[in-house]
Protein backbone atom coordinates (compact mmCIF):
# COMPACT_ATOMS: atom_id res chain seq x y z
CA UNK A 1 0.00 0.00 0.00
CA UNK A 2 2.99 2.17 0.22
CA UNK A 3 4.58 1.49 -2.42
CA UNK A 4 1.32 2.48 -4.33
CA UNK A 5 0.66 5.48 -2.33
CA UNK A 6 -2.51 4.68 -0.74
CA UNK A 7 -1.44 5.43 2.93
CA UNK A 8 -3.65 2.18 3.97
CA UNK A 9 -0.63 1.10 6.55
CA UNK A 10 -0.85 -2.80 7.12
CA UNK A 11 -4.63 -3.08 7.02
CA UNK A 12 -4.73 -6.35 4.93
CA UNK A 13 -8.98 -5.43 4.63
CA UNK A 14 -8.21 -2.05 3.29
CA UNK A 15 -5.66 -3.42 0.61
CA UNK A 16 -8.07 -6.28 -0.32
CA UNK A 17 -10.35 -3.51 -0.84
CA UNK A 18 -8.29 -0.86 -2.90
CA UNK A 19 -6.81 -3.99 -5.01
CA UNK A 20 -10.66 -5.56 -5.76
CA UNK A 21 -11.74 -2.14 -6.64
CA UNK A 22 -9.22 -1.28 -9.11
CA UNK A 23 -10.51 -1.44 -12.69
CA UNK A 24 -10.79 -4.26 -14.64
CA UNK A 25 -12.18 -5.44 -18.33
CA UNK A 26 -13.69 -8.61 -17.34
CA UNK A 27 -16.70 -8.99 -16.97
CA UNK A 28 -16.66 -10.88 -13.55
CA UNK A 29 -16.10 -8.76 -10.48
CA UNK A 30 -12.14 -8.78 -9.36
CA UNK A 31 -11.64 -10.14 -6.19
CA UNK A 32 -8.15 -9.76 -4.11
CA UNK A 33 -6.54 -12.58 -1.88
CA UNK A 34 -4.62 -11.60 0.99
CA UNK A 35 -2.98 -14.69 3.00
CA UNK A 36 -1.23 -13.96 5.89
CA UNK A 37 0.22 -17.71 7.20
CA UNK A 38 -1.47 -18.57 9.78
CA UNK A 39 -3.28 -15.05 10.42
CA UNK A 40 -6.64 -14.92 8.50
CA UNK A 41 -6.87 -15.06 5.00
CA UNK A 42 -8.95 -11.48 3.56
CA UNK A 43 -11.25 -12.16 0.28
CA UNK A 44 -12.76 -8.74 -0.98
CA UNK A 45 -14.30 -8.31 -4.07
CA UNK A 46 -15.47 -5.35 -6.49
CA UNK A 47 -19.04 -5.75 -5.56
CA UNK A 48 -17.77 -4.55 -1.50
CA UNK A 49 -17.39 -7.45 0.39
CA UNK A 50 -14.55 -7.99 2.25
CA UNK A 51 -14.63 -11.26 4.56
CA UNK A 52 -11.70 -13.06 6.85
CA UNK A 53 -11.27 -16.50 7.05
CA UNK A 54 -9.33 -17.65 9.71
CA UNK A 55 -6.86 -20.72 9.05
CA UNK A 56 -8.31 -23.53 11.73
CA UNK A 57 -8.77 -27.37 11.70
CA UNK A 58 -6.92 -30.28 10.82
CA UNK A 59 -4.59 -29.69 9.10
CA UNK A 60 -4.62 -26.21 9.78
CA UNK A 61 -4.14 -26.71 13.83
CA UNK A 62 -0.31 -27.40 13.29
CA UNK A 63 2.85 -27.11 15.61
CA UNK A 64 5.52 -25.61 15.35
CA UNK A 65 6.97 -29.03 15.24
CA UNK A 66 4.80 -29.61 12.04
CA UNK A 67 6.23 -27.28 9.99
CA UNK A 68 8.87 -28.67 8.05
CA UNK A 69 8.90 -26.08 5.18
CA UNK A 70 7.02 -22.84 3.60
CA UNK A 71 8.07 -23.06 0.00
CA UNK A 72 5.56 -23.67 -2.19
CA UNK A 73 2.40 -22.49 0.32
CA UNK A 74 1.15 -19.76 -1.52
CA UNK A 75 1.00 -21.89 -4.75
CA UNK A 76 -0.78 -24.46 -3.20
CA UNK A 77 -3.17 -21.92 -1.36
CA UNK A 78 -3.67 -20.45 -5.11
CA UNK A 79 -4.20 -23.89 -6.70
CA UNK A 80 -6.50 -25.26 -3.87
CA UNK A 81 -8.34 -21.61 -4.08
CA UNK A 82 -9.06 -21.52 -7.74
CA UNK A 83 -9.91 -25.58 -7.43
CA UNK A 84 -12.91 -24.05 -5.82
CA UNK A 85 -13.47 -20.96 -7.34
CA UNK A 86 -13.72 -22.60 -10.85
CA UNK A 87 -16.77 -24.98 -9.96
CA UNK A 88 -18.64 -21.53 -8.80
CA UNK A 89 -17.88 -22.17 -4.99
CA UNK A 90 -18.59 -19.68 -2.09
CA UNK A 91 -15.61 -17.76 -1.18
CA UNK A 92 -15.57 -19.75 2.35
CA UNK A 93 -15.47 -22.78 0.39
CA UNK A 94 -12.31 -21.90 -1.78
CA UNK A 95 -10.50 -20.33 0.97
CA UNK A 96 -11.03 -23.81 3.06
CA UNK A 97 -9.39 -25.55 0.32
CA UNK A 98 -6.80 -22.78 -0.04
CA UNK A 99 -5.86 -23.52 3.49
CA UNK A 100 -6.42 -27.56 3.64
CA UNK A 101 -3.74 -27.36 0.35
CA UNK A 102 -1.07 -25.32 2.11
CA UNK A 103 -1.25 -26.89 5.06
CA UNK A 104 -0.42 -30.35 3.37
CA UNK A 105 2.75 -28.74 1.59
CA UNK A 106 4.07 -27.04 5.03
CA UNK A 107 4.61 -30.36 6.64
CA UNK A 108 6.61 -32.07 4.04
CA UNK A 109 10.51 -31.28 2.54
CA UNK A 110 9.80 -29.18 -1.01
CA UNK A 111 6.77 -28.54 -2.57
CA UNK A 112 5.74 -32.67 -2.34
CA UNK A 113 2.63 -33.99 -1.49
CA UNK A 114 1.43 -36.79 0.29
CA UNK A 115 0.93 -40.54 -1.41
CA UNK A 116 -2.71 -40.15 0.49
CA UNK A 117 -2.70 -36.72 1.68
CA UNK A 118 -5.64 -36.84 4.73
CA UNK A 119 -9.10 -36.58 3.88
CA UNK A 120 -10.36 -32.86 2.97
Amino acid sequence: SEACGWGLGSDSAAIAAKIAALPSKRSTPRKAVVTQGAEATVVASATGSVQSFPVQGNPWSLTKADLVDTNGAGDAFVGGFLSHLAQGRPDEDCVRAGHYAAGIVIQRAGCTVPAEPPAF
